[in-house]
Order: C-alpha cells, then structure tokens, then sequence
C-alpha cells in the first residue's frame, strides 16, 4: 500500500509542476500519451497492492484523476484538458486490464 500512496502523490507533484516547466518539456501532442502511461502504471500499481475487490476501492482510484485535474488547475495555473482526463481514466482503465490478464495468465501455468 506505501508503493500506491507514494505513487500517487508523485502524481500529485508532477500536477504541480509550474506551465513554464510544462511548456518547455512538451512535445507537440504526446501529453496524452503521457498521461496514459502515468495512469496506467497508477492502475498496474494499485491492482499489485491491493487485493480487495470491493466497489469503495475502485471508487477511491478513479477519484484521483479528478483530483489530479483539479491541483493542475487550482495550483500549477495549467488548463485542465477534457482529453487529459479522458487519457487518465483510460490508463487506469487498461492498467487494471493488464493486471488482471496478467495474473490470470500466471495462475493458468
């Protein structure tokens, strides 16, 4: 559970990063993929740390995106982008995915 909550907390302080620092590390049209990889090691993470299943928990997950847009806007000055958010939660998505599949697979052999 401490890999998860420190993940998540670097993922609150890349939010915080100032749009000087944004602009001159971006590259035209990959911030989505960027976002994507960043959520879906966040999915990866917390499915590898958590062995519970109940609804609380993955409503506890999906509500970080939705906080990490708001500290983008709220105190890094950044615009929140709807296709962030969007990429965010389709990371989480298919992180989970992976790591279902994955240790599905494990358990088969």
């Amino acid at each position: 559970m401490y890999l998860l909550s420190i993940y998540i907390i670097i993922i609150f302080l890349l939010s915080s990063t100032s749009p000087d620092i944004v602009q001159s590390i971006q590259i035209n049209g990959l911030d989505k993929v960027f976002h994507l990889i960043e959520y879906l090691l966040l999915g990866i993470v917390y499915k590898a740390t958590t062995s519970n299943l109940l609804i609380r928990y993955y409503l506890l997950i999906f509500t970080i995106p939705i906080i990490d847009e708001f500290i983008i806007q709220k105190y890094s000055g950044r615009n929140v982008d709807i296709f962030d958010f969007i990429a965010n939660i389709l990371g989480l998505m298919i992180g989970i995915i992976i790591y279902r599949y994955i240790l599905t697979k494990n358990k088969n052999l």
